[in-house]
Order: C-alpha cells, then structure tokens, then sequence
C-alpha cells in the first residue's frame, strides 16, 4: 500500500496503489483526463486519494509525470493545511440533502460571478492549474448537474476534476460521458485498524480490529461504530447471545431498549437496526470460529459459549450455520423496508427456536 507519511506535509493515503499507478501512468504518456468519477462507497480513500495527486501536482520539487510530493516546498504545505488558492472544494452544504445550483455558480444576485465553476474558469494563483474537488457529487439537483455540465464541455486549460460518488448510478449520463472513472475498492481490514490506531480513534490494537471486521472496508463506518450507543447496543446483544441458555425474548427486550435510546430519524433506526443484525452474524461466526480453533483471538464472550458447547455434539455446528443465515435472511427483509419490529421479532423468535434445535420454516 502507498502511504505518504514522511513528513507532516505529506497527505497520508493508505491502499489505492493501483488507482495512483494509472494516474502516473496516464500522466507520463500525456492522457490525463479534465474530469474524474471517482467510485466507491464513503469512508475509503477517494478523497484522500485527489488530494494526494493534487498535491503531487502543485509540488514544487518534483515533475507532475513522478505523482509524488516532497511534502516540504510552500506548495505541499499549502495543500496539506487545506490553504493551497489552486485546490478548490466543494460539497453538500451542512444540513442540506441536495447540492444546490448556488454552490456551482453562485447566488440569484452574483450567478456565474462566483462559485465553483466560477473559480475554476480564473487564471492560476501560485501554479499552473487549478483543481477542484466535487464531494457528494451524486447529491446534485437537476439544476447545478446541468451547471457543471457546461464546464465540463468547455473545462478550462489544464483543469482537473475529480467527481466523488459513491455510486454511478445518481450521475447524470451527460456528466458520466465527460469523465474518466476510477473505481475504488473497500479498504482491507488490516487497513482500517491501522487507520483507526494512527489517527487515535481506538488506540487499542485488538480492539481496532474488533471494529474494523465490521466496517465493510469504510473508515466512515468504522467511526460510527465507535459510538457509545452502538457499543452498547452490541454489548446487550453479546450478553443475550452468549448464554447457553440463550432467552430470545429477553434479549430482545434488552436491544430494542438499547435501539430506542439510539433513536434518530427512520432512516438511521433501520440502520442501527442492520447493525444489529450483523453484530449478530459476527458473534455466531466468532462462536463457530472459536469452536474449531481455541487459539484465535476473539471477543471474551464469543469464546465463553464455545466453550461450553459440548466437543461431541456436532449438530451445534449446524444450528450456528443456521442461525446465521437466519441474520442473513432478517438484513435482506431490513433492506427491503420492512417493519423493523416484526423483522427482529421474527428473527429473535427463530433464533430461539434454531438454538433450541428446532426446524424453522
């Protein structure tokens, strides 16, 4: 993996070497595009990953075909503090759902007299181009879709843009059809511990990796996870799990209180409520770990029921199986928006019944 972190100046990037090899490769061959989509879900290195080329681009003290920064001139430490006059942002204001036309090219009163496509068009301050970077580029309206289209028939010279999104599908096929896509993959989990203990969020190395397994490869993710009501949250759910004489509706009493003190908008109930159920996945898949291999290190109460199922009674094997596929089949009823209450009531009920060794239909 590429992580630029000689010097405080140097961005930090972590993963995406392939990405930065095409880069440098369309670069020293003269094929660099005005317009990047860059693709993948929140949390993985894309805008880290246009910062990292912008100011390998601005740097002083190397050529532009390198892509590398030495992290040291004026240039780098502009574009490290966020300061740099040729390194232009934008994104979806806070609170708004939409990315508005006046973020594009300014309000009613001063339209096309300033906002992005607007300082894009201006001559360079301090390099020899200027580049923007389009956060929640997929959250654009109709209106400021169309405004970014016009500069991106007609970009300025030796402008670069880097659209991110975290899927294709929201951008317009105009806006598509004028950028080069750079598709990029989830983080390892090795990678997101390893951002977790750099930047403090859980210094605690086991613990970075508990968290990690169930980001998906998102340090967005991973963050959320590391809030107080999800921990607790999970630790309600582990304690009900973890009994051999597992009590469904006890532990379902004990989350739903947990998830009520969650609280949030719809949206972010059915969220947690995903959380849930994979939270529940990963203990029975840390159970049926724990069962085979004694040696593995894994969560104190994962371990505490693996070892009190009996080394002779292979069918526990099946019924985690089971049971896990049950969660399986409880994320997809969430996705599909049904009812959250009767999702994990079904669930926990079957759960229950799978444990005891019964057959659900």
């Amino acid at each position: 993996p590429i992580c630029l972190t000689d010097t405080m100046a140097r961005i930090p990037l972590i993963g995406h070497a392939d990405q930065m090899a095409m880069f440098r490769r369309a670069l020293q061959r003269g094929r660099t595009a005005h317009a990047y989509l860059l693709v993948g879900s929140d949390g993985i290195g894309k805008r880290q990953f246009a910062r990292v080329v912008a100011q390998c681009l601005f740097c002083r003290e190397t050529d532009d075909a390198e892509l590398a920064a030495c992290g040291e001139c004026s240039a780098c430490k502009q574009v490290a503090a966020g300061s740099h006059p040729d390194l232009l942002t934008a994104g979806c204001p806070e609170g708004k759902k939409e990315l508005p036309i006046e973020v594009m090219v300014g309000s009613r009163e001063r339209r096309g007299r300033e906002g992005l496509c607007h300082d894009l068009s201006l001559r360079p301050m301090s390099a020899t181009r200027r580049i923007a970077i389009i956060d929640d580029a997929d959250k654009m309206n109709e209106a400021s879709a169309n405004a970014l289209l016009k500069t991106l028939e007609e970009p300025p010279e030796g402008s670069i843009l880097f659209l991110l999104t975290p899927s294709r599908d929201a951008i317009l096929a105009t806006i598509q059809s004028r950028c080069q896509p750079i598709q990029f993959a989830p983080l390892s989990a090795d990678q997101v511990a390893t951002l977790l203990v750099e930047q403090e969020l859980k210094p605690d190395e086991a613990a970075a990796k508990e968290v990690a397994a169930l980001s998906e490869g998102s340090l967005t993710t991973a963050r959320q996870l590391l809030e107080p009501g999800l921990r607790k949250l999970r630790e309600a759910l582990y304690a009900g799990l973890s009994e051999k004489d597992f009590n469904s509706l006890r532990t379902l009493k004990s989350v739903s209180e947990a998830l009520d003190n969650l609280g949030g908008d719809p949206a972010a109930q059915r969220q947690n409520a995903r959380w849930l159920v994979k939270f529940a996945v990963e203990f029975y898949r840390g159970v049926l770990v724990a069962s085979l291999e004694d040696r593995i290190p894994l969560h104190p109460q994962m371990l505490a029921l693996a070892r009190m199922l009996p080394d002779d009674q292979p069918q526990y094997t099946d019924r985690l199986m089971a049971m896990m596929e049950r969660c399986f089949e409880a994320e997809r009823h969430l996705d599909q928006s049904m009812s959250i209450e009767l999702s994990l009531e079904g669930l926990f009920d079957d759960l229950g019944r799978l444990w005891r060794g019964a057959v659900v239909v």
